[in-house]
């Protein structure tokens, strides 16, 4: 017998259900269980969700943490470094900060996700660039681990509830289908990952523990999580025992298996593979409903 709630989700329901039939056991216990939702409200209010349920952070936090530029703002304001790459949103000022000679530069937009929108500059296409409305420049960062001579990033999964922030001990990997060349503006090269849940595709998905030196990795994430803390307080503030957030972290590895955060989005897709459904988007949400639950930390979380 399965035991779950009422569930209402509108993103990631193959993965919810699965998750619930998986902790289905350790549900047995309860005789009541609070209703759960996941729902993104960009598709609509649904007003079937009450404050019984289980239910994200209110909308207007979510999406003011989905603007990439907020986030750079906010980096600036608290003088946290190392962590992302340092960002500017003049085209005048990119080029004051004394950059490399062969520097390479993205343009992002502040909504966008999944390499949508990006484009990349040496310095003598950033002079003459009129730096569209909504977005911001962001320097390349130098010295990263490859995959079999091929870019990937990686993305780690956080979880914020009842005030707390926790990161999972696992993330996927993105491996471009193209040799890599640090100096290239070749879209395949540096950002193309469209296709990848084909089965033809050159764009391979790993988990971050099937890379070499995983837990050197992992524990590089949870410290840069660690000096980032500051500028999730408000999303840390606005939890709740019943509001949850869900974040995806897009990074980069340098050398020495030190984790370089690039991008963080509040409205993360957790749809991908089949294989890594079951393997990482199932189990997350498997430790973060035992979370929600049962009252109990999921061993798969580290609280920070």
């Amino acid at each position: 017998m399965v035991v779950r709630p009422e569930i209402i989700t509108n993103r990631a329901s193959c993965n919810i259900h699965a998750a619930f039939k998986r902790i289905s056991g350790k549900l047995l216990p309860y005789r009541r269980l609070r209703p759960f939702s996941y729902w993104d409200n960009y598709y609509g209010i649904n007003t079937e969700i009450t404050s019984h349920h289980f239910q994200l952070l209110d909308y207007k936090t979510i999406q003011r943490f989905e603007n990439k530029g907020y986030i750079a703002e906010k980096i600036e304001k608290f003088g946290i470094t190392d962590v992302f790459p340092k960002s500017y949103f003049s085209v005048a000022d990119a080029l004051a900060s004394h950059p490399k000679d062969d520097a390479i530069w993205f343009v992002k937009p502040t909504h966008l996700t999944g390499g949508r929108g990006i484009t990349w500059h040496t310095n003598d296409t950033l002079k003459s660039l009129d730096l569209p409305k909504f977005h911001f420049i962001q320097e390349q960062v130098d010295g990263i681990e490859l995959y079999e001579g091929r870019k990937y990033t990686a993305r780690a999964y956080v979880f914020i509830h009842n005030k707390q922030l926790y990161v999972f001990d696992d993330g996927f990997v993105m491996i471009h289908g193209t040799p890599y060349d640090e100096k290239s503006v070749d879209f395949a090269i540096q950002v193309d990952h469209r296709g990848y849940h084909q089965p033809d595709s050159p764009i391979k998905m790993k988990r971050i523990t099937e890379l070499p030196e995983a837990e050197k990795k992992l524990l590089s994430i949870q410290q840069q999580l660690q000096k980032l803390k500051p500028v999730l307080d408000e999303m840390i503030a606005a939890s709740s025992p019943v509001h949850y957030g869900l974040l995806g972290i897009d990074l980069l590895f340098k050398r020495m298996n030190s984790a370089f955060f690039i991008e963080l989005n509040s409205k993360s897709n957790f749809v991908h593979t089949e294989l890594i459904n079951e393997s990482l988007n199932t189990l997350f949400f498997s430790s973060i409903l035992t979370t929600l639950y049962t009252g109990e930390k999921d061993l798969r979380l580290t609280q920070l």
